[in-house]
C-alpha cells in the first residue's frame, strides 16, 4: 500500500553527510521524496513509497555513533507523521524521485550536482575516518600479538649477535696475540 510521512529526525544529523546518506537509501528502497535541514538543527523528510519500505527506510536511516563524535551522524530520535495524522504535512515543494532541498529556489543541473557531491564527500569522510580508526585499532592489536609471538625470538637474537660479537672480538683479540 501506498503511504507519504512527514519524518522529523532530531540529533547530529546537519553537517555530517546526512541528507546524502538518507538519499542513497531512499533511492536503493525506490522511494519519492524531498529532504532538508531546519533551522532548529533537525532534518525534515517527505517520503512516499510501500509503507513497508518506508518503515525499512526509517530503521536504515537510525544511525548511531558516539555523541561526543561531532563529525559522525547520531540521530538521537525519529519522529513519523503518516498521511491523515496530526502534525502530518505534505511536500513543501514538487520533486522528482529523492531530492536534497538546498533551500535556493532553483538550481543550475551543474550547481545541484557540485552540491550533491559536497554532501556524499561529507559523508565519505565521515566514514573514511571510521575506518581509519577501526584500521589504527586493528594495526595495534597486530602489532600486539606480533611482539609476544615473536618477542622471544628478538631477544634470541640480541643474545645470539651478541654472542657472536663476543665470540669475535675473542677471535681477533686472539689472532693480534700470536701476530705479535
Amino acid at each position: 500500500m501506498l503511504a507519504k510521512a512527514r519524518i522529523v529526525v532530531d540529533g547530529v544529523v546537519q553537517g555530517v553527510g546526512y541528507r546524502a546518506l538518507v538519499k542513497q537509501v531512499a533511492r536503493q528502497l525506490g522511494l519519492s521524496g524531498l529532504i532538508r535541514n531546519l533551522e532548529d538543527t533537525k532534518v525534515e523528510i517527505f517520503c512516499e513509497g510501500p509503507e513497508d519500505k518506508t518503515k525499512e527506510f526509517m530503521k536504515k536511516i537510525d544511525r548511531k555513533t558516539k555523541p561526543e563524535e561531532f563529525l559522525s551522524i547520531n540521530v538521537a530520535e525519529i519522529k513519523c507523521f503518516w498521511q491523515g495524522q496530526e502534525n502530518y504535512q505534505p511536500a513543501w515543494k514538487e520533486y522528482k524521485g529523492f531530492e536534497i532541498d538546498y533551500g535556493v529556489e532553483e538550481l543550475s543541473p551543474f550547481e545541484e550536482a557540485t552540491l550533491d557531491d559536497h554532501e556524499f564527500g561529507k559523508l565519505y569522510f565521515t566514514g573514511f575516518r571510521d575506518e581509519l580508526k577501526g584500521f589504527r585499532e586493528d594495526t595495534g592489536k597486530s602489532f600486539n600479538e606480533m611482539a609476544e609471538k615473536y618477542g622471544d625470538i628478538s631477544k634470541e637474537l640480541k643474545e645470539f649477535r651478541e654472542t657472536v660479537r663476543k665470540f669475535l672480538d675473542a677471535f681477533l683479540s686472539e689472532l693480534q696475540k700470536r701476530k705479535s
